[in-house]
């Protein structure tokens, strides 16, 4: 039961995630993004109505927030855990769905190059808006040679090492 209730929490955590990178790219015209928006308003809405209004889609990280918040509680009071325990828990979720969710917008971005697919096609734009921030600067550094670009193999690279030095940093302690 655990497992589901982790699992579920992660993917909504994702969805709103998905949504803050949609909406920061400007993809309002994108099918998958409207639909995305249109069934995550009511729970966005009321906190961008309270945070000051900006660029960036602060209402829908907060919603990821309390997911996980709310989760690392139910977990945290499960094992009747401290405080320090709670903290690592609430930040290792939000970190690692946010890794783990670009981690899958690079894979669609490498299949969908391999099936030569349309960027302009929904599902790759929203997964070109969730991976940009990092295939940009790498793009930069590391040139394509002749037909083969790196770029995503670097990108997975450095997830993989963010995401097993935050693991060792926020886990470590509970672990050993």
């Amino acid at each position: 039961m655990q497992n589901i209730l982790l699992f579920i929490s992660k993917l909504l955590i994702a969805l709103f995630l998905i949504r803050f990178h949609a909406n920061l790219y400007r993809l309002g015209f994108n099918p998958l993004a409207q639909q995305l928006n249109r069934h995550t308003d009511p729970l966005v809405l009321p906190f961008r109505k309270l945070l000051p209004p900006s660029r960036y889609d602060f209402g829908a990280l907060a919603v990821a927030g309390i997911i996980a918040l709310a989760i690392s509680l139910v977990f945290t009071a499960a094992i009747h855990a401290s405080f320090g325990v709670f903290i690592a828990l609430f930040l290792t979720l939000i970190i690692n769905t946010w890794l783990n969710t670009i981690f899958y917008a690079i894979l669609i971005i490498v299949i969908g190059s391999w099936l030569q697919t349309d960027p302009r096609q929904p599902v790759m734009q929203i997964a070109l808006a969730c991976a940009d921030w990092l295939m940009a600067p790498l793009r930069r550094i590391i040139p394509p040679i002749g037909m083969i670009d790196f770029t995503p193999m670097a990108a997975l690279f450095v997830l993989y090492l963010a995401q097993s030095g935050i693991n060792r940093l926020l886990l470590g302690g509970l672990i050993d």
